[in-house]
């Protein structure tokens, strides 16, 4: 198996319109469209944030949330609430241009904290640093159910345990042969 990034490879043939109200729709209906249109078999994933307190928000739309608002915004939303219980959620979606498509969804129950806590020195797919002040999306704010720590605490190894989205690849990766 080799894979590409079909941005890299189509530019903008491989974007698409994030279709759906939820993440699951999203990775789907993107996964076919770019398929279809560029001829190969297209890896999509989409992830969101639903917060109890917020009606299941920031939801699908937790990327534009971060980059607007940032995590310290969603903290002032909460602040005073009690209840501060959340989910990620990741869905990836696996397309040939043929139409067939195998879809694959992992939530991780857990909680907002009253405050950014983060690990310096991990990488910005982790957590904040100095070139990323968004890196790690929400896990500085995030604790899985289980877990004392934020997901931007837990170093790499550990995090898998914890990760939203490998659990989806892993899946993938079995339905095609390859773990």
């Amino acid at each position: 198996m080799h894979v590409l990034s079909a941005r890299g490879r189509f530019g903008d043939e491989a974007r698409y319109e994030e279709v759906g109200a939820t993440e699951l729709e999203i990775a789907r209906c993107g996964a076919l469209d770019v398929a279809a249109r560029i001829g190969v078999p297209v890896l999509t994933e989409d992830t969101g944030l639903r917060v109890g307190a917020l009606g299941g928000g920031p939801g699908v739309r937790a990327g534009r949330y971060l980059k607007a608002h940032g995590r310290a915004g969603l903290l002032r939303e909460l602040a005073g609430c009690e209840d501060r219980r959340a989910a990620i959620i990741s869905a990836v979606a696996y397309a040939t241009p043929n139409g067939e498509c195998m879809v694959y969804e992992h939530r991780v129950p857990g909680q907002i904290t009253r405050q950014e806590r983060w690990t310096p020195g991990l990488p910005d797919w982790i957590a904040p640093t100095e070139k990323s002040v968004y890196g790690g999306g929400y896990n500085a704010i995030f604790v899985p159910n289980g877990e004392a720590r934020t997901l931007a605490e837990i170093p790499p190894v550990e995090a898998l345990d914890w990760g939203y989205r490998e659990p989806n690849f892993v899946a993938l990766l079995r339905a095609l042969g390859y773990a």
